[in-house]
């Protein structure tokens, strides 16, 4: 019996390594060059030292909320942040957000991971349930944080 166990229907694994399709390696290079073009940038900009505004350099606008209230958003810092990853300044990459830290990992992985989907043809696959109780702990993690930066700025 295919798919059973003792009588129940096999649960699948949350993680395996699976065959990529030929098209799925499109988007496989796709990931790749966004991690590389997020490296490439964070290494281009020079990290603020005072935490935020790093951005700047791209000719984006100042946030609007630390603009209007004069604290910061749950995103404020955290391009300083990578870039300060990326320039070895792990102090001010905390100070300004230590979110930047999940993203720079984050990148790390899906980079790796795509560059053997190429190179192999095979990748890792998560189960999609798990992957989005992953995703919604993160996004929790990140509003908390946050919130608690934002009262206590």
């Amino acid at each position: 019996m295919g798919g059973m166990i003792q009588g129940r229907a096999a649960r699948p694994r949350w993680i395996e390594f699976a065959p990529v399709a030929g098209w799925a390696r499109w988007s496989h290079a796709l990931l790749l060059l966004g991690v590389v073009v997020m490296f490439g940038v964070g290494a281009y900009l020079t990290p603020d030292p005072a935490g935020h505004g790093t951005h700047q350099q791209l000719g984006l606008p100042p946030c609007t909320i630390y603009f209007l209230t004069g604290r910061p958003c749950p995103s404020c810092g955290l391009t300083t942040s990578v870039s300060a990853i990326l320039h070895g300044q792990f102090a001010l990459a905390w100070r300004a957000n230590p979110i930047g830290f999940l993203i720079v990992a984050t990148a790390v992985v899906v980079g790796l991971n795509s560059l053997v989907a190429l190179a192999s043809g095979r990748t890792l696959r998560l189960d999609l349930n798990r992957f989005n109780l992953i995703l919604i702990a993160l996004l929790t993690l990140w509003l908390l944080h946050g919130v608690v930066r934002f009262l206590l700025a």
